[in-house]
């Protein structure tokens, strides 16, 4: 097989040649220098065929030598064991007139058995064959595919605000798909349930496979379509997904909780077999071992540790590290629960104060006070994505960007007209793009408003 013709196949098609060649170590490789492997070693393959192929006569005659060779010690052994069964004859005069010639004294040849012909060479120094060395063998079961072209569309929530699409399409499909667009274009539309129109109708780059999707709705239940818009004006759907829901952007109203001894030095296997037959149906491992346990079932392990009372000073300090009763009533995410976590520990902060951040930009503070009451604040939080390695700055401050290239920032935002300058610059540092962001808060109350504290690391935006 020639150059051109492995350059024609694959790099999983050139990846399996290489197995069967036995070469080791390839599959970081790209594509050219595989092809240029493969090449050298067939050629290599080729030549050591041949090399064989011309010295099988030489080979036939080192083994008819090898033969020849022990026919002859066989031989010679067999005649030295019958001259030592045969009486010596020594040489006698002839008598007159006789013509005999004097028969010679027979000497009996020198024989040596194979095993004293080994006991001599035992201590000869002689090269040995080679050991084969223990060798690495990489396992190679092939590069994962791209995609595997099935056409699903996936969708799923990521958080009570944001869902995530994936599509299972390879790029020859996508770009099929383009061909008999209008535009050229995919769109992935978003539907909540029981609305005939989609709420989102999103155009896709050309090389995207997933796509994060903003919903101002939790507890709610989306589907999505993949498709493009034909020249007639219809809509063709490549795929439809199954329907997603939001969870909840409140903390479940279910505060109890059930706690149940399970013992370390006891097996799972006998474990079951204890509670089996005790079990409901349809009853959980844990569950069954909390029921047993309340009802005061005898186990042959220990139930229970008993960690004394709860004193106020326990109570004290978890307050001061999760911001007390408030924690049940705000929304939040699971990012932005870590950085405030982080946050607060980092700033040792004591009080009941709470402050975190949640997807739809709502941050509430404050503990409850007697009576009727009633506290208000607002935060901005400006948010956007750009691509990944790119510099982002908002209001003159650096802006770590996720792996994604998404970000997002916070500010206060107290009474009066701001502007956020925000500037991104591409990761080779040739092209720049920004945005003036100007925003006004007039707050009119009515009655006794108070003011929720903010966190001391907001500031506010420049005045405009």
């Amino acid at each position: 097989m020639n150059k051109v013709d492995l350059t024609r196949k694959t790099k999983a098609e050139l990846l399996k040649i290489a197995q069967r060649l036995g070469l080791r170590g390839i599959s970081t490789l790209k594509k050219p220098e595989l092809v240029e492997r493969v090449q050298k070693a067939q050629l290599s393959r080729s030549g050591q065929v041949q090399k064989a192929s011309t010295g099988i006569s030489g080979v036939a005659r080192r083994v008819a030598d090898a033969v020849k060779r022990r026919a002859i010690r066989k031989r010679d052994e067999a005649e030295a064991a019958k001259a030592r069964k045969t009486p010596l004859m020594r040489a006698t005069r002839p008598l007159a007139g006789s013509r005999v010639a004097p028969l010679p004294v027979a000497e009996q040849p020198v024989s040596v058995s194979p095993l004293e012909e080994i006991s001599a060479h035992k201590f000869d120094v002689s090269p040995s064959a080679a050991q084969p060395k223990q060798a690495f063998v990489e396992e190679h079961l092939g590069e994962l595919p791209e995609a595997y072209g099935t056409g699903r569309l996936f969708l799923t929530a990521r958080d009570p605000n944001w869902l995530y699409a994936y599509w299972d399409l390879t790029g020859k499909q996508m770009a099929d798909y383009r061909s008999q667009s209008s535009d050229g274009r995919l769109l992935l539309r978003v539907y909540e349930k029981n609305h005939p129109d989609p709420i989102q109708e999103l155009t896709l780059q050309h090389d995207a496979r997933n796509w994060y999707v903003p919903v101002n709705k939790a507890a709610t239940t989306y589907h999505a379509e993949l498709g493009f818009w034909k020249h007639d004006g219809t809509f063709q759907t490549i795929g439809r997904s199954r329907e997603a829901m939001t969870p909840s952007a409140t903390v479940s109203p279910d505060t109890t909780a059930c706690f149940t001894t399970i013992p370390i030095d006891i097996s799972f296997r006998e474990l079951l077999g204890i509670v089996r037959g005790h079990m409901n149906e349809g009853e959980t491992l844990a569950n069954a071992l909390h029921r047993l346990q309340r009802a005061g079932f005898k186990f042959p392990f220990k139930v229970g540790i008993d960690l004394g009372p709860w004193t106020s000073e326990q109570a004290a300090e978890l307050q001061s590290i999760l911001g007390g009763d408030v924690l049940r009533r705000i929304q939040m995410g699971s990012f932005e629960i870590s950085e405030w976590l982080r946050r607060r520990l980092e700033e040792q902060m004591g009080s009941a104060m709470f402050s975190a951040f949640s997807p739809a930009g709502a941050s509430w503070s404050g503990a409850p006070q007697k009576g009727f009451w009633f506290a208000v604040n607002a935060e901005l939080i400006l948010y956007g994505a750009t691509e990944p390695g790119a510099k982002v700055t908002v209001d003159g401050k650096p802006v770590e960007l996720r792996n994604d290239g998404t970000f997002s920032f916070h500010f206060a935002f107290p009474d009066g007209r701001y502007c956020l300058p925000a500037v991104a610059v591409s990761p080779s540092g040739d092209d720049t793009r920004a945005i003036d962001l100007t925003f006004e808060r007039e707050s009119r109350a009515k009655g006794d408003v108070g003011h929720v504290k903010q966190p001391g690391h907001l500031r506010a935006p420049k005045v405009a």
